[in-house]
């Protein structure tokens, strides 16, 4: 099941429990108005069979239409009769009336045929719990990354502007397999800020995203190679198949023959498959050279645009700015 599916199903899921408790507590609350008044239960009834009665005034022939405007007027008089019992009661007018989270879809999600608004907002939402970048991605957008930082070094100043709008750029218009990005600089930084800006964007406008650092990509792929065999579920696959990837910390991990091989599949296979994938690491271009082989940096150097992080770490400015 892909993410988007997964992500649906625990929409629809959430938005049948809303109406479902909505439309529970109005029935408790019809039987306790049943309960104070015997004539408020007899309106109810009566008010039930009205679709009844117009189909049967509908086909019974003669003067239809006054027939119908007959039943509406004894309709409405004996909804005002169950307004005046309800206020008598010191209950609101909407008192059995099913309170709904979204009034405009009555919590099933759509509209006719069409998606509603809130579903469509739930979904976002959801995506972005599980796109991997939950924990900053209310405050790391592209409108709070500050240039400041970078203001007393002009050629860092210029670099980042640059950075930032290729970043925004990749992201407000992203379409799989487009483009990949290398961001590539030291700590501190904003490289982990802006790739979880690209994540929020290109989640909002409906792609399938995962943001995860290579360590946990790693270990889900040892884990497929050593346990998926007694039965347990893959984990790997999705880092192949979305959208959208972003390998956050690259050249931290204890590198081997296995996770360069893992890292190289990753690679390659997006690659073929035309899906995008952003890459961020602290190593230098000649550092990535020496950590790995030929064949994935060829493909890391050739096939990313390569954006890069220069300035101050902004975690020491921030710190100082505090004392």
């Amino acid at each position: 099941m892909t993410q988007y599916r997964e992500n649906l199903r625990r929409v629809t899921d959430l938005l049948t429990h809303r109406r479902e408790e909505a439309e529970r507590i109005a029935a408790l609350h019809t039987e306790t108005l049943h309960a104070k008044s015997a004539r408020a239960a007899e309106i109810d009834r009566a008010l039930a069979g009205t679709a009844m009665r117009v189909f049967g005034a509908a086909t019974s022939g003669g003067d239809v239409a006054a027939k119908v405007a007959e039943i509406r007027a004894e309709s409405e008089t004996l909804r005002r009769e169950r307004d005046a019992i309800l206020a008598s009661l010191g209950l609101p007018a909407d008192y059995t009336t099913p309170h709904y989270t979204c009034p405009k879809c009555g919590d099933t999600g759509y509209i006719l045929a069409d998606m509603c608004d809130c579903m469509r907002a739930l979904l976002r939402m959801e995506a972005l719990r599980n796109c991997g970048a939950a924990a900053h991605i209310d405050t790391e957008t592209f409108d709070t990354f500050s240039l400041r930082y970078y203001e007393n070094d002009p050629q860092a100043l210029a670099t980042m502007k640059r950075t930032l709008s290729l970043a925004r750029d990749f992201a407000e218009h992203f379409t799989p397999g487009k483009e990949n990005l290398l961001l590539m600089g030291g700590t501190g930084l904003g490289k982990t800020h802006l790739s979880t800006a690209i994540a929020r964007t290109v989640v909002e406008r409906g792609y399938d995203v995962l943001y995860e650092t290579v360590g946990t990509v790693f270990a889900d792929f040892e884990h497929d190679q050593f346990r998926a065999a007694r039965g347990e579920t893959p984990r790997a696959e999705k880092y192949l198949n979305c959208d959208l990837l972003i390998l956050d910390d690259l050249g931290t991990e204890f590198t081997n023959a296995f996770t360069v091989t893992c890292l190289y599949q990753i690679v390659n296979t997006r690659l073929t498959h035309g899906l995008s994938t952003v890459i961020s690491t602290n190593l230098t271009p000649d550092e990535l050279t020496g950590k790995y082989d030929e064949r994935l940096t060829s493909r890391l150097l050739g096939a990313y645009r390569v954006l890069q992080f220069k300035g101050r770490d902004i975690r020491f400015q921030k710190l100082a700015e505090e004392l």
